[in-house]
């Protein structure tokens, strides 16, 4: 019995160390906030988008470009880390231009992580809203394109 007990408690109290991501949908972005270590978050950020078929085409480095250039602007960064991943699917590009050649403008696609110096140990990742254009056939892929950036944003916080 005590064993059972003890187990169950261990169990609770791992599953509380691993709280779910919280959702946010804001002007312009989707982000999902979890407790977690920032370097694990951001390699399964980059590993759900290469189990998509798709490729990284550049990281950006936000916390080291603030760093480095904080004395010369005069600014400090809230920042311990703070990336982001652009890639593109060239199925969805295709099927996007085709429907409107503007519409290369939402290429490429961006994901972001981030963890705050005033906040260690809590990650928030997201993604921009893909909007442009409002005919019927670039809502339909635009759709598909929010999609695609959730389910990776989603995978990388383990929902």
């Amino acid at each position: 019995m005590k064993s059972t007990l003890l187990k169950t408690t261990l169990l609770a109290l791992s599953l509380g160390l691993c709280a779910p991501a919280m959702a946010e949908e804001r002007d312009g972005y989707v982000s999902y906030t979890i407790e977690a270590d920032f370097e694990d978050v951001y390699f399964d950020l980059q590993d759900a988008i290469i189990t998509q078929g798709l490729v990284v085409d550049h990281i950006g480095n936000v916390d080291d470009m603030l760093a480095r250039t904080s004395d010369t602007v005069g600014g400090s960064s809230p920042y311990l880390h703070a990336k982001y991943l652009q890639f593109c699917s060239a199925t969805l590009t295709h099927e996007a231009v085709q429907a409107d050649p503007n519409n290369l403008a939402v290429c490429p696609y961006v994901v972001f992580a981030y963890e705050t110096s005033s906040n260690p140990g809590t990650v928030v990742t997201g993604y921009r809203i893909p909007t442009l254009g409002s005919s019927p056939e670039t809502v339909a892929v635009f759709a598909k394109v929010r999609a695609l950036m959730d389910s990776i944003v989603q995978e990388a916080v383990g929902e």
